[in-house]
């Protein structure tokens, strides 16, 4: 079955930061990216991105919007990214699962995220759509990318 999952961008625009998290467990531990899981069988994407996104961090976005679709066929792994101006609540995080942490567009740690979020974050930082697909090996190593 194809696993289908959403990737939140949060941007406090008055602020110029970004909402990112860092994964405690699973696949995923010690890699620094945004917020983001996967889909339940009854949901539509943007129920699934606002859902995981209250889930991991306490905040409601208002007004996501897909900035990319990324997908990972050697994981049978598709995700829809979406950017958030627009939220309300206050953060607070589930420390055995992610820490939180606001960061300023410069000073985002790309040196600290997956191959293939290097690759794609920047372009939709600075507000390009991306439509991507990555290929890695058996150690979640980039082999190829193919643009969609």
């Amino acid at each position: 079955m194809t696993k289908e999952a959403s990737l939140s961008i949060v941007e406090d625009v008055v602020n110029h930061k970004f909402l990112m998290i860092k994964h405690q467990r699973g696949i995923n531990q010690g890699c620094l990216n945004f917020p983001g899981g996967k889909k339940e069988p009854d949901e539509t994407m943007e129920e699934c991105v606002i859902r995981e996104t209250l889930e991991e961090t306490g905040l409601k976005i208002e007004n996501p919007i897909q900035v990319g679709y990324i997908e990972f066929p050697t994981k049978d792994f598709y995700v829809h990214v979406f950017k958030s101006t627009k939220f309300s609540g206050n953060i607070h995080e589930k420390a055995d699962e992610v820490q939180l942490f606001w960061v300023d567009e410069d000073k985002i740690p790309y040196d600290k995220m997956r191959e293939a979020d290097k690759n794609f974050l920047p372009e939709i930082i600075a507000g390009n759509y991306v439509k991507r697909r990555f290929i890695y090996d058996d150690n979640f190593h980039v082999i190829d990318i193919i643009d969609l």
